[in-house]
């Protein structure tokens, strides 16, 4: 009939095949292109594990960590784009907070420690041996004070204003054979001791609570 149409047709050796009919195309895969919010995930996050090792300075990694951790699962999740920058930068993100978190934790043991020791309170005791008349003088948290003494001597202070302690001793100039010695004991361990001998016999003696 000559209002149909027909497909046209080959003839062969093999006998009459019909034409060949293309039904799509291959999809060509694209390559990854590169990926900036990875890259700045990534510088962030090394700036952050830096910063984190250095005392108080790290402190900056509680808010460059967060960041570099949000744009590396951004840029992940970005279509068609370059992924390790993104996981390395969320990953080193990571790691600086967990270390300014150490960081952290340790400064403020250490200032914990060291707030303790200044606040604590020290049992302070001095003690001095004489063969004779002696003058001392020794430190309280009142400030100085002196004594005469005629023979040996203690004296025991306690506070919580105790850092440095001192303690001196002077025997009679008109004693050629006097000796004396001074000795600081903080909280039961000395501290300083020293002896002296002859006319004016003379000892002095130190300690510090930081030292006992």
């Amino acid at each position: 009939m000559s209002g149909q149409h027909q497909n046209p047709t080959f003839t062969g050796q093999s006998g009459t095949q019909q034409a060949y009919q293309p039904t799509g195309y291959a999809r060509i895969p694209q390559p990854k292109q590169g990926n900036g919010l990875g890259v700045a995930a990534l510088v962030v996050g090394i700036v952050a594990a830096v910063l984190s090792v250095i005392p108080l300075i790290g402190m900056a990694a509680f808010f460059l960590g967060p960041v570099a951790i949000l744009l590396g699962v951004i840029a992940f999740f970005l279509k068609n784009r370059k992924k390790g920058m993104a996981i390395a930068g969320a990953v080193l993100g990571i790691i600086s907070l967990i270390i300014a978190g150490v960081m952290t934790a340790a400064i403020g043991a250490g200032v914990q420690a060291v707030d303790a020791e200044l606040n604590a309170e020290h049992t302070v005791e001095y003690v001095v041996t004489t063969s004779g008349p002696a003058s001392i003088s020794y430190w309280t948290p009142g400030g100085s004070s002196s004594e005469k003494i005629t023979a040996d001597w203690k004296k025991s202070v306690t506070s919580k204003e105790f850092n440095i302690a001192s303690l001196s001793v002077s025997g009679d100039f008109s004693d050629p054979s006097a000796s004396v010695s001074c000795d600081i004991l903080i909280d039961g361990k000395s501290a300083g001791k020293n002896t002296g001998s002859g006319a004016g016999a003379h000892a002095s003696c130190s300690g510090s609570t930081w030292s006992k």
